[in-house]
C-alpha cells in the first residue's frame, strides 16, 4: 500500500470538509487503516497529529474569513466545530499570537497554515520517437 497516496487522499478529505465534524476513527475507516496505524503514518508523513492539522488549517480559514468577511466572531468559530467562542479565541491566539477581535480589528498580516502535499500524482513523459529512416 502506498501510504503517501492514501494520507493525501485524507488530507484532501480534510480540506473539502473543514466544516464538519471530522473524527480521526472516519479517516481511519475511510482509510482501510486502524485509528493507531493511521495516526502514525499521518504524523510520520505530515510531521504532526491529524487533530493538529485539523485545527490548524480550521484557524487558517476561520483567519482568512476574519479578514474578508463582517460575520460575528462566534458565528465563525461554531463554523468551523469549535464548542464555543473563548475556545476558538484561545486557540486563534495561542496559534497567531493575537486575538481574532485585534486581528480582524488591525488587519494583522500573519502567517497561515497552507494544505500539505505528501504525494503527487506522478507525470508520464513520452519518450520523443526519433525520426525513421525514408523508405525508399
Amino acid at each position: 500500500m502506498e501510504y503517501s497516496k492514501v494520507i493525501q487522499q485524507s488530507i484532501d478529505y480534510i480540506e473539502e470538509n473543514l466544516k464538519e465534524k471530522i473524527s480521526l476513527e472516519d479517516l481511519a475507516r475511510r482509510s482501510y487503516l486502524s485509528k493507531y496505524y493511521f495516526h502514525r503514518v499521518f504524523h510520520q508523513l505530515v510531521g504532526e497529529t491529524v487533530m493538529e492539522y485539523i485545527r490548524k488549517r480550521r484557524l487558517t480559514e476561520a483567519a482568512e474569513e476574519l479578514a474578508e468577511s463582517n460575520s460575528k466572531i462566534v458565528d465563525i468559530a461554531l463554523k468551523y466545530q469549535f464548542s464555543s467562542q473563548e475556545a476558538f479565541s484561545r486557540a486563534f491566539k495561542r496559534m497567531f499570537k493575537v486575538s481574532p477581535r485585534e486581528f480582524r480589528k488591525a488587519q494583522v498580516k500573519v502567517l497561515l497554515y497552507s494544505k500539505r502535499q505528501v504525494y503527487q500524482v506522478p507525470t508520464i513523459n513520452s519518450p520523443t520517437v526519433a525520426p525513421m529512416c525514408k523508405a525508399a
